[in-house]
């Protein structure tokens, strides 16, 4: 999100922060990590927020705010299955997002697409989940059926970890040997806004990452932080990088 968006996002959040403060609850739409993390960093301090996405290990999670303690919230989640034949139709996540948003429903309501083996699931928010079940039919001519899920399934993330040993904790350093890059390459990713830093455009190669941050490079995937350990004799430190395969 440029500036303008993020500064609008979280007025709207602040309002409702301030709704549940005078005791109401309020449920957002799907938000994705950056907004998550943004949340987190500025309103987690007011009142009580919890998210969940629908899936274990979601990506896309809609925010509960309220006063309470968040026990028995509803997210108001779908979660389904797509039934299809197999021997006609290879599924990917471009392909579901896109006929689900040629329905006419905006992104926001649309949670994780996950791939798992030969299933095909989606969740989506409960408000359209009618109109997602009655109108969608075929994927490219087609047939399908949706059946709802109410066991939660497990998004996969398969983390390969990998030590690498740098100079310091900077971010140009990490991005740098991440992604086997000089630091004058890195310098130039940086500042053309490609690196992202807890999923905030970061424009400091200065920076110092910590243990749990999540570095993003614009069409190159992400690396987390899994570990920081000690120093080498040439005092050097040693890190665990986590890259998803």
């Amino acid at each position: 999100m440029e500036a303008r968006e993020i500064e609008f996002f979280l007025k709207q959040m602040r309002s409702n922060a301030q709704r549940a403060y005078q005791g109401g609850i309020v449920l957002t739409a799907f938000l994705d990590e950056q907004q998550q993390y943004l949340l987190k960093q500025n309103l987690s301090k007011e009142v009580e927020i919890y998210l969940d996405g629908g899936f274990e290990y979601a990506e896309r999670k809609r925010a509960i705010f309220t006063s309470g303690n968040g026990v028995n919230v509803n997210y108001k989640i779908a979660v389904y299955k797509i039934l299809y034949n197999k021997k006609y139709l290879v599924l990917t996540h471009r392909m579901i997002l896109g006929c689900l948003m040629g329905l006419g429903i905006k992104r926001e309501s649309i949670g994780d697409i996950v791939l798992k083996k030969d299933n095909a699931y989606f969740a989506v928010t409960k408000e359209i989940a009618p109109f997602v079940f009655s109108q969608w039919k075929t994927i490219r001519g087609i047939p399908i059926e949706l059946e709802e899920v109410k066991e939660q399934i497990q998004a996969e993330r398969q983390m390969e970890i990998k030590t690498h040993i740098v100079s310091s904790l900077r971010l140009d350093c990490i991005v740098a040997s991440a992604y086997k890059k000089s630091r004058s390459e890195v310098e130039e990713m940086i500042q053309a806004g490609l690196v992202l830093l807890n999923h905030i455009e970061c424009k400091s190669g200065s920076k110092l990452v910590s243990v749990s941050d999540v570095i993003s490079v614009r069409h190159k995937g992400r690396v987390y932080i899994e570990e920081i350990g000690g120093k080498t004799k040439s005092d050097r430190i040693m890190i665990q990088l986590g890259f998803l395969v």
